[in-house]
């Protein structure tokens, strides 16, 4: 079921990486994303970025099949908070995202993407605006389990 979320003016402060999308599995590293998020954890131990009730992953998408996208693996701060040293920001702009759930495993993320942005998107109504795509995660929850749950989220207008 989805529903329609609104986020303030913010950034995400984290670890960026450049992967292929899910949909190029020729070129996609599926450690890519992982790897990102290990380091972001090691690196904000600590810290109050690691004591975020939800993290966020935020991907600029490629216009090119052979191109990658810039993945941002992180936490959702105040517009004026300070980045610091080792870690990278980007902004996330007042609006509307389509949050679609994912439930399962997280390596099953695949398909509840395509179901996503072919299905729900269409459904909703709703048109696609340039902003950064989000995953929102409750860091209490083990995403191996066969109850695991996210939101994926799709700038909308």
């Amino acid at each position: 079921m989805t529903e329609i979320l609104n986020f303030k003016h913010g950034k995400i402060v984290g670890v960026r990486t450049s992967v292929f999308t899910i949909f190029n599995q020729e070129k996609y590293d599926p450690k890519a994303i992982p790897a990102a998020w290990q380091e972001f954890f090691a690196k904000s131990a600590g810290s109050d970025l690691s004591k975020a009730g939800t993290f966020y992953g935020a991907s600029i998408p490629s216009m090119s099949m052979d191109a990658p996208m810039d993945y941002f693996a992180g936490a959702l701060v105040d517009l004026d908070a300070e980045v610091s040293a080792g870690f990278e920001n980007i902004e996330i702009p007042d609006g509307a995202y389509l949050a679609v759930p994912h439930v399962g495993p997280i390596t099953n993320i695949a398909a509840s993407y395509q179901s996503a942005y072919m299905e729900a998107l269409g459904a909703s109504g709703k048109e696609m605006r340039p902003a950064p795509h989000l995953e929102i995660y409750n860091p209490a929850l083990n995403p191996m389990a066969d109850d695991y749950q996210m939101i994926i989220g799709i700038p909308i207008n």
